[in-house]
């Protein structure tokens, strides 16, 4: 765990987190959602599943090499022509979280603490429906008051879109921000960009020392 944060520490935080790697470790489900996006791309470009993985990487590994920033997956379908509207509508009729994800008591403990003296708020690169049956699966969706989504601005971690979407819908200034993500330069790093708070977790089972930190 990282953490980019200036004591002293306000008890009233909005504290934005990331989902997929963060609140839950599920390596099968992470993998199952972006095949599921790869063979709506082959069926796109009239590719074969094998070829449509292999144009992925070849573009991740260019930007590597390059030492560009990761993009995230919809930033790689944009770049090859899929649209917005797209992009959200296969995530919405192919991605499943109740199929894999179940109910998790000690996040939920967890994430009620700290819904004590912090406001709880969700930004993802998948659609806000996806965001919603994947907090429900889990049992923490009463735990939070916003949750930012690919269809709130049609920009994905890491563009600045969702961040200043969230902090509008926070009311807060950014300084009194904090968002928590597995991920340094989609997750945290917009974030101290425009002035808000981080901490960078390298499990899910970090989320659970929040309470102690934060408070």
């Amino acid at each position: 765990m990282r953490l980019f944060l200036n004591p002293p520490l306000r008890r009233d935080c909005v504290l934005a987190f990331d989902l997929d790697g963060t609140l839950y470790d599920n390596p099968g489900y992470i993998r199952a959602q972006e095949e599921s996006q790869v063979r709506q791309l082959a069926q796109f470009l009239s590719l074969t599943y094998d070829e449509a993985a292999q144009k992925i990487l070849d573009i991740r590994q260019k930007r590597a090499a390059r030492n560009l920033p990761a993009a995230s997956l919809g930033d790689i379908f944009r770049g090859l022509g899929v649209s917005d509207e797209l992009i959200i509508q296969w995530r919405r009729d192919h991605i499943h979280p109740r199929e894999w994800l179940t109910e998790d008591s000690r996040l939920q403990n967890t994430l009620t603490a700290l819904t004590s003296h912090h406001a709880l708020a969700l930004i993802t690169n998948n659609p806000k429906s996806v965001a919603t049956e994947s907090l429900s699966a889990l049992g923490i969706i009463s735990c939070f008051t916003n949750i930012i989504g690919l269809d709130d601005t049609f920009k994905s971690k890491p563009h600045p879109a969702p961040y200043r979407a969230f902090l509008d819908a926070a009311r807060r200034l950014p300084e009194d921000c904090i968002v928590i993500g597995d991920r340094y330069s989609v997750d945290i790093e917009p974030a101290l960009q425009l002035g808000m708070q981080g901490v960078l977790i390298e499990r899910p089972s970090e989320v659970h020392l929040l309470p102690e930190i934060l408070d």
